[in-house]
Parts: structure tokens; sequence; C-alpha cells
């Protein structure tokens, strides 16, 4: 879970100029300019692997960075990567490159591309994020068998090494160029990039796959939800994946303006850091978790969007056997007496930087009330939320995960994405069995087993799960929802006309 990182997809919203009468919106032989709005911070960096990310990092990594695989609904889908292919006990992975790939400065990508980003996310002097999720990469064991392949060798099994490095944040820059060149092989190349405004990107006309049909995408910063909702209504940017769901009914009654809904993906989760007080005491977590209505945060929070969820990351498959959490103030009350933690007053934070977050923890704190306890909500401006990410005692997050992407924040000791400190040895050495299989039924048992103990002693409350809400002008064609973060990123399709 989690909140300005990882990942695998945050992305707020998409825009378009579509006034008839801008020479900009007219330019080029295939299409106009898209302008895209995100909620984002003014420590945003152009670096394709700043730790400091706000949502605009992620739709401007999409435009113009690759990974080797990207996930689909239905397995994987090849992008820089053509073949992956491992020994009998999954200690040796192979891949096979994408041939005639070329960088936006028009030189070739190739095995030393790939080699020199994986020694960057796994220089521990430098630590990133996205080495937490291919941590099983020996950096001393990659060769480079020829200039189209890579030979991966394994300190020891890991089976499912496609599906790391799939994971959408993993993506591809040419050796030796700089942050600020953002020389990648996506489908549009850098123009411009001004920190907490905007980001401008044109087509790349050499790029191996779809060419894209719109000439320009301009990346536009929000400083909130509310002012992208009010732009989006106003006319000033035509759609958006980060909107106030409780502005849908003024939305759907504005002319001109179509709502998407993509499959429960989203998880906007109250985290508790479980190595500190009052939440060391497992009993204090599970207090928080009986609080909640979960049924009153799906309809107020999110406007009945979604799905009631119990306390485990993993929601859609791989179930475990154990009862829907619901609310017991009295249970509640009685375990913070027996913690001795009756009456607590604590703070929460939250950037409520994702639809129905704020309204989530006030309801959280009214519950809280009538029992005795005090949560005070406090609403932080992204930067200075995200500056101290992994040191909040009682927070907010979200991500859209699949399990699979979730469990190694959970085991990391790195504060920055194992932000609840939560350290749990059953837990642990079953994940280590998870990630020495490829076999996909025992994968399935074991997260079964390990759902049941998140429920049990974890330190998240996931009362809800969510689709994510887009809305779009009819004059944009061609946008889909991403999986798995059911946002707006590939632009190669969308055209814009009447």
């Amino acid at each position: 879970m989690l909140a300005p990182a990882v990942g695998l997809a945050m992305v707020t919203g998409l825009a378009t100029a579509c006034s008839s009468g801008s020479s900009e919106g007219q330019e080029g032989a295939s299409g106009r300019t898209l302008r895209v709005g995100v909620v984002a911070s003014t420590i945003s960096t152009i670096d394709a692997y700043s730790n400091l990310r706000s949502q605009d990092f992620y739709v401007r990594n999409a435009a113009m960075f690759e990974p080797l695989v990207r996930q689909t609904k239905n397995g994987f889908e090849w992008a820089l990567a053509t073949d992956i292919t491992h020994n009998k006990d999954n200690t040796v992975w192979t891949v096979k490159l994408r041939p005639n790939v070329k960088f936006h400065d028009g030189s070739v990508f190739g095995a030393d591309d790939v080699i020199a980003v994986f020694k960057r996310i796994l220089d521990k002097k430098k630590p990133l994020i996205e080495a937490n999720y291919v941590d099983f990469i020996d950096p001393e064991g990659m060769e480079k068998v020829d200039d189209l392949t890579v030979r991966f060798k394994l300190r020891e099994p890991y089976g499912p090494f496609k599906f790391a490095v799939s994971n959408s944040n993993i993506i591809f820059y040419k050796k030796g160029s700089t942050p600020e060149q953002a020389m990648g092989t996506g489908p549009f190349s850098l123009v411009s990039f001004t920190p907490g405004r905007e980001t401008v990107v044109k087509r790349f006309d050499a790029h191996w796959g779809a060419k894209p049909k719109i000439d320009k995408v301009k990346i536009i910063s929000f400083k909130t939800a509310e002012a992208s909702t009010n732009a989006l209504i106003g006319g000033q940017i035509d759609a958006s994946s980060n909107i106030l769901q409780t502005s849908l009914p003024t939305i759907q009654k504005t002319p001109g303006l179509k709502v998407m809904k993509s499959d429960l993906n989203l998880k906007v989760v109250i985290g508790m850091r479980a190595d500190v007080p009052p939440f060391n005491d497992v009993r204090v977590r599970q207090a928080m978790q009986l609080i909640i209505n979960r049924k009153l945060a799906l309809s107020n929070a999110f406007d009945g969007l979604g799905a009631v969820a119990n306390d485990h990351l993993g929601f859609d498959t791989c179930l475990p056997n154990v009862p829907q959490r619901e609310q017991d103030l009295a249970k509640a009350k009685q375990l913070l007496a027996d913690a001795g933690k009756s009456n607590l007053t604590i703070d929460l934070q939250t950037a409520a930087n994702k639809p129905g977050m704020l309204q989530l923890v006030q309801i959280l704190a009214e519950d809280a009330k009538k029992i005795g306890v005090t949560i005070k909500v406090q609403k932080m401006e992204l930067g200075a939320y995200l500056e101290k990410w992994g040191e909040w005692k009682f927070y907010t997050g979200y991500d859209t995960n699949p399990y699979l992407g979730d469990v190694p924040n959970m085991i990391t000791k790195d504060a920055a994405l194992n932000h609840q400190h939560w350290h749990d040895q059953e837990f642990e050495a079953l994940a280590k069995k998870l990630y020495a299989t490829s076999d996909e039924q025992e994968q399935c048992e074991l997260q079964k087993k390990m759902k049941g103990i998140e429920h049990e002693r974890g330190a998240s409350i996931l009362a809800a799960t969510n689709p994510t809400v887009s809305v779009y002008s009819s004059k944009v064609h061609g946008l889909v929802p991403e999986f798995p973060s059911g946002s707006l990123y590939n632009f190669t399709k969308v055209t814009i006309g009447g």
C-alpha cells in the first residue's frame, strides 16, 4: 500500500485542449495537444527514479519510458522484452530484448542500458523504491550475453520474475544520460519541464510501436483534487482521473462530459505504525479496525462506488477463510481498555490526495468519539506530507498493486516502503516461500494464509476497494483505463475531435 510511490500506479487525470480557436490545438497533421491534469507537488523532479513522487511523475514516466513487460488483465504484454525464460530451479533467468528500439536521440536500446538501470536500482548506497521489487537480483550476477540478451543469475530461486520486472515503475533510460534529458524509448519525448507547473512532451515518430495520433501532451499540475475538479467542470481541462466523487452528480449534468469507471483496483488505506505506541500493541490496531463503519465509508466517502473490504490488501483472488470484519464499538472499547489505552488521543495525517480519502478519516474520527477516542485529523499540503513519508504514525495512503506487488512493501525494512514498520515472522516466512515458487496454485494457497495473518494482526485499515473514476470531454476519443491502476496513462490511441 503506497501513497506517493509504489506503485504501480497513481495517476490523476487527463485533459485536452479542445478549443477550436486554439492554434496549438490545431497543430500537426494527425492531431492536437492533449492536456493532462494531475495533482502534483512543487517538489517533483524529472528524474525517472526520483524517490520524491507526486502524481505527475507517473503520467510523465508512462509517456516517455517503457518497461520490459506490461501487466494486463489477461496476463502480460511484451514491451522492451520479447521473451523471458528460466532454468529448472528458477535461479537463472534470461531476457531477450526487442530489436531496433531507439531512444529519443536516435541511438539504439540494448543490453547495456538494461544492466545500467538495474545496477542503479540495486545500488545500496543510493536506495531506490524499485529495489524493493527486484532485490532478489544479484547486481554482480547480471551478464550481457549479446546486445539483445541479458542473463540474470540469482542468489536463490525466485518464481514470479516476469511479474516483478513488469512493474510499471521499472523503466529504462539510456546508459550515461542525465535525468534532465529524460532519454527514454517511449512514444513521447521531453520538450520542457517546470516543477509544480507542467511537463510538455511531443510525439516520438521513431517509436518502435504504435505512433501517437496527437502531437503533444501537456501534463498540468493542480494542488488539490478540488482544483482539478473545478477546472474540469469549468472547461479549463477536459478529463481527469482524480475528481471529487461528491461532484459526480454535477458532472453528470454537465453537457459534453463523460464518466468512465475502471475495475475495482483502488485501495485507500489508513495505516498504523506497528513499531511505536500505541500501535505496537495489536489490540489497539484491532480496535481501530473495529471502530470504522465500512458500509458508511463505502456509501459516504466513496459514494457507493466499490465494495466493502476486510483489512487485507489482496481483495480479488485467493481469499482467506476469515469473517468479514464489521463495526463493533463495544469490542473496540474493551480492546483499548485491555491495552491500557482508553480515552486515547492521537493525530492522523493525510494529504487527502485521492477521492474519498478525507471523508474516510473523518468517518473514522466521528465513530471513535462514540467510545471516547479522539482522532485529530490533520490535512496537509502534499509536498510536506511526502517529505516525511515513512515517519507518520497514523496516516493515509493508497495503491493499485496486485498482491504480488504489495507483499515486498510489507516485508522490507525500508521505512519509505514498509511505512507501517510492520514485521511478522510467520508472514515473512510465507512470503519467502511465495516468491521461491513459480507454481500459481501454490502461490494462491500461500497468499490465503498471508492474507489471514494481515486480517488478524496487520497494521492496515482497508474499509473498501474502489474503481478509479475518470471524467473526460466528449471531444476526446480513445481513452481506456490502464491495468492495474485504472487511470488514464496511454495516449497513443487518443484523438481529439467534435
